[in-house]
């Protein structure tokens, strides 16, 4: 490609995106303000019966008071001033209100962003630990909202406990669980957290029959170290359980995890912390294999390797992302190769997908239940 032009080798254009700088009024280059500015409020910023009406019955924007006037949040005077054409209270307002609330700006930004499809958002009251909730732009209240929304800074770390809980409460009243996270450049990127159930074609050890099973005790009974696991004869030529090992070198090689689930299964030998995780999901019909190559612990099939590619990219909660920065990585890195990235929390699975808004959530994978929100398969965890 070349550097200068800004043409690649197939003679594209590739010219960068435009980067949104949403000037102020008060400066030459900002929108021209048409509505008065509002007066301050105990509850936040009001603007008089006549604008706030449309505000808030057009825009879902604010909240009514007793006089007919509606009453904005810090953030929302900043969205109506780049996007109603209302007046800020002052051209010092901004530079006054922000050493009080420093993280208005994000805030703003991420409303403004969120709401850039024609979606709304509507705001919860600061006392409120989530943010706001979400309607789609078909779908406005007071029909039920599509997504419970919450932000964060990237450089901020996770709280995969409280979120895991806010994803598994949402997905049972069937809403999205949204995050914007935003950086410093005020780019923001959305995501979906909703919880998983694994669910397989593959055949766990509980369901081969005895000969099989027999088979396999011969053949790990002959087993030589090979690497961190175990090197097995093949059996006719073939393998039995194609869950567990990797034929090479007219071999069945097993590596450390599928050694313990193997001892633990023959000999009665207590599974070590990562071998009983991997147990659990094969049980499910799941086959794993290294995920090394996508930087993650393992990926995870739900049929045949030769059938089908992996759904799935799995982080244990060892290798958990601590910051949102990281999860950015591992979730672009995994969607980037049409897989979903998973991680575990507190012994549950989280997929965390990136999203666009105004645009329809991401399908979760076809083996999972119909149902996202109904009781899980009995053979699925």
């Amino acid at each position: 490609m070349c550097a200068t032009s800004g043409v690649d080798m197939a003679g594209r254009d590739l010219r960068p995106r435009p980067r949104p700088q949403r000037p102020l009024g008060s400066r030459p280059e900002g929108p021209r303000d048409r509505w008065d500015p509002p007066v301050a409020h105990r509850l936040g910023w009001a603007v008089p019966p006549k604008l706030g009406q449309r505000l808030y019955e057009k825009s879902k924007l604010g909240r009514m008071v007793e006089d007919g006037s509606v009453v904005l949040s810090n953030e929302e005077v900043l969205f109506c001033h780049w996007n109603r054409h209302v007046s800020l209270p002052s051209e010092s307002w901004l530079d006054e209100t922000l050493a009080a609330d420093p993280s208005l700006l994000q805030r703003a930004v991420v409303l403004d962003v969120a709401r850039s499809g024609g979606e709304v958002l509507v705001l919860n009251d600061v006392s409120e630990s989530r943010w706001g909730f979400r309607w789609s732009r078909h779908d406005k209240p007071p029909a039920p909202p599509q997504a419970v929304a919450d932000w964060s800074t990237a450089a901020a770390d996770v709280d995969w406990p409280t979120l895991l809980t806010d994803a598994t409460n949402d997905d049972a009243e069937n809403r999205l669980t949204e995050w914007y996270i935003i950086d410093d450049e005020f780019d923001v990127t959305m995501y979906h957290v909703h919880p998983v159930t694994f669910s397989g074609a593959l055949t766990p050890w509980s369901r081969l029959d005895v000969e099989q099973r027999d088979r396999l005790r011969h053949a790990w009974s002959v087993k030589v170290p090979c690497g961190d696991g175990y090197r097995l004869p093949l059996i006719a030529g073939s393998w039995p359980w194609t869950q567990v090992g990797t034929t090479h070198a007219s071999g069945r090689q097993l590596n450390a995890e599928e050694s313990a689930i193997m001892a633990y299964l023959v000999e009665g030998e207590a599974l070590t912390p990562i071998s009983a995780k991997a147990q659990r999901l094969m049980d499910a019909g799941v086959m794993l294999r290294p995920g090394f190559k996508y930087g993650c612990r393992w990926r995870a099939y739900d049929d045949e390797i030769d059938v089908a590619h992996a759904p799935w990219l799995i982080q244990t909660e060892d290798q958990r992302p601590v910051r949102w920065q990281e999860v950015c990585l591992a979730v672009r890195l995994a969607e980037g190769v049409n897989k979903i990235w998973v991680t575990e929390v507190n012994g549950q699975w989280l997929a965390v997908r990136r999203a666009l808004p105004g645009r329809p959530a991401q399908p979760r994978h076809g083996r999972q239940a119909d149902d996202p929100t109904g009781p899980p398969r009995p053979d699925a965890l």
